[in-house]
């Protein structure tokens, strides 16, 4: 009665029939067993409760809305109830029992509930975490966010003389549901579920729940150990197209076709440890050497996490022998968030030991153009994981059709910025990478080096050059401002170089280039119009030699001009990039003027008699100078001229 009093908070009475017949001696007529005995008497009491309110435990949802039919007889009491609500949950049928009544002396009394319900499986997982069945899920409910139907059955035996000693068994049929991506707990979106899961006071159990995980069919087997962990033994199948919803990236963009995994997870509040594995067969990676593989090819992954601090986890990533990963994370903001990590490639991966991601690989060979060739993904949302540090080593890189040899690259954090020392048979020296700013953009390129020299490229790139589509490049380029000691091109030594450029809007600016040697000075301008229709590059240049000879010695034609000074200027275009020009596809026109100098490789006998008959020669005549006609080609006081290249071709009036 007591609990009668404090449980139904609210409703209507209707149709309130009392039937009491025999001595009061014998009230509530009952027999040994508890069952009404008539040849004592009668005690009945009926109603119909409407929109009531019924608070069956301090600790469980309130069930509103509920209509009932009360009934009291002998000693015990029963409510049926054919509707009502637990938030969203729409109860179908539910039946409250007390089975033995008593005014005084209580210790035996207990409520029993059996109850149906349906609706939205995130008013289900409202019930559950405003339950005492929370208790029991370990926090594996806290923070899902769910759709779908689903049917609760629930059946509850509470003391009512110990609420908190009570036994419940919770089953929740799930059809066609979803449970969206839950960032604190790494897990992409699961749709497509079905399946019951069971909870009673010792823990949660399920068995083959199917659902949809990343494009493909998975199944799920939970329960709670002995230690109240909860475990969960899944398995099935993902597709290329899933994971890059998911994760849309350059290296998930390169994938195609689906692959079989498995995966063990263990979670007990706050900690959750997981272990992923595949053997990858099915899955082609479209990514260059040593990343990539083909559709039928087995290659070993796995995702490990381990987390035996509240605050801290570690998460090891293995793809074969090529690429070992450690990430270390640590709470932030009530998430667990990256603190430091270390990434090998060809080499075993290391506990990180500061903040901050590390990189460090050893390769044989590596094509940069290749992943430079990849398309990148404007859309990917920005990261707070910088690149901080890095060692690596390559035996042969190409770049840009050209081969660099012995390359070693070691960075250290500056800041915001990222510096690097590099060696290799042909750079030597000092690279910064300094971050996007309000004034730069794209970010910069600074480098100071004490050689760069870059190798001819191969044939195989000069060809592709040439036939290669010109059309827009969609990718954002960081401002450059280079300087170098020593300067080659191939086997053509330069002097030094100094190169100063950067992006604004869809165009290039190339503020300056300037390459000097005792020889001479070059200097230009200009700019890569970067442009839908027709790109192009356009370039002013300007080229002082102070020795004519040496100067064309050190363009690879020796011995062609003895001394001499000169001044070349002129503007040169293409259609591309700076780095796709193409001779063939040159136009332009230049300006020379040279004097006192010697054409050294004129012809025997024709040489000597131009060189004796020109009226350019006829001062050094008069002063009876005639050494040029007993030496190899002939002098000149004064040439000038003026000349235009239309695709590769050179024309001069």
């Amino acid at each position: 009665i007591n609990w009668l009093d404090s449980s139904i908070l609210a409703g209507k009475a209707n149709d309130v029939q009392l039937t009491v017949k025999g001595s009061l001696d014998d009230f509530p007529y009952i027999d040994k067993q508890n069952n009404p005995d008539p040849s004592l008497g009668v005690f009945k009491v009926t109603a119909r409760i409407s929109d009531a309110t019924l608070e069956y435990g301090s600790d469980w949802p309130k069930i509103e809305k509920i209509g009932l039919d009360m009934r009291f007889e002998g000693n015990s009491m029963e409510l049926n109830a054919d509707k009502g609500k637990i938030f969203d949950v729409n109860i179908m049928k539910a039946k409250a029992v007390i089975p033995e009544l008593k005014t005084y002396g209580a210790m035996a009394q207990s409520l029993n509930i059996d109850a149906v319900g349906e609706g939205p499986v995130a008013s289900g997982i409202k019930f559950i975490n405003n339950s005492p069945v929370k208790e029991v899920t370990l926090g594996f409910t806290d923070d899902l966010k769910t759709a779908g139907k689903g049917k609760l059955n629930l059946s509850l035996k509470l003391p009512l003389d110990n609420i908190i000693d009570a036994k419940f068994k919770v089953d929740y049929l799930i059809n066609n549901g979803t449970m969206y991506a839950n960032k604190r707990l790494g897990l992409p979106e699961i749709s497509n579920i079905n399946g019951t899961l069971s909870f009673d006071d010792l823990g949660i159990n399920a068995r083959a729940i199917n659902a949809n995980i990343l494009g493909g069919p998975a199944q799920f087997d939970l329960k709670t150990a002995a230690n109240k962990t909860i475990t969960i033994n899944a398995k099935g199948n993902v597709t290329a197209k899933g994971i890059q919803q998911f994760n849309g990236n350059v290296l998930s963009s390169a994938l195609d076709g689906n692959t079989n995994w498995s995966a063990d997870i263990a979670i007990k509040k706050p900690f959750l440890n997981m272990n992923i594995r595949s053997n990858l067969k099915g899955l082609a990676i479209n990514l260059p050497a040593p990343l990539g593989k083909q559709r039928e090819q087995e290659a070993l992954f796995s995702i490990d996490k381990q987390q035996t601090e509240a605050e801290h986890d570690a998460i090891k990533i293995a793809y074969q022998d090529i690429v070992s990963a450690i990430i270390l994370r640590s709470e932030k903001n009530d998430e667990l968030a990256f603190d430091s990590g270390d990434i090998a490639i060809n080499t075993q991966a290391k506990k990180p030991t500061k903040p901050g991601l590390a990189l460090r690989g050893e390769f044989n060979y590596l094509n940069a153009d290749e992943w430079l060739a990849l398309p990148t993904n404007s859309s990917n949302s920005s990261t707070d994981i910088n690149l901080n540090s890095a060692e690596v080593s390559v035996q042969q890189l190409d770049i840009f059709g050209r081969s660099l040899n012995n390359l070693k690259v070691t960075s250290n954090p500056s800041n915001q910025n990222l510096s690097m020392t590099v060696t290799s048979k042909e750079v030597d020296g000092d690279i910064e990478w300094r971050s996007p700013s309000k004034t730069q953009e794209t970010g910069a390129v600074v480098a100071r080096l004490k050689k760069l020299h870059i190798p001819v490229s191969n044939e195989a790139a000069d060809n592709s050059a040439e036939n290669k589509e010109i059309k827009r490049l969609g990718k954002q380029y960081p401002a450059l401002d280079i300087q170098a000691d020593d300067f080659k091109l191939g086997k053509k030594a330069f002097g030094t170089f100094a190169l100063n450029a950067y992006e604004t809007e869809s165009d290039w600016v190339i503020q300056q280039l300037k390459i000097s040697n005792p020889d001479g000075l070059l200097v230009a301008e200009g700019l890569w119009h970067n442009w839908t229709t027709n790109p192009n590059t356009n370039l002013q240049f300007s080229l002082t030699a102070n020795d004519v000879g040496t100067t064309l010695k050190r363009f690879g034609q020796p011995d062609v001009i003895k001394g001499g000074v000169a001044l070349i200027s002129g503007q040169l275009r293409w259609s591309g990039s700076p780095h796709q020009f193409n001779k063939k596809g040159l136009n332009g026109e230049f300006r020379l003027g040279a004097s006192k100098g010697q054409v050294v490789k004129a012809k025997p006998g024709v040489g000597r008699l131009f060189g004796l008959l020109t009226l350019q020669s006829l001062p050094r005549r008069l002063t009876l100078d005639f050494r040029d006609l007993f030496s190899e080609g002939f002098a000149f006081d004064k040439i000038s001229a003026n000349a235009k290249i239309n695709d590769g071709i050179m024309h001069s009036d």
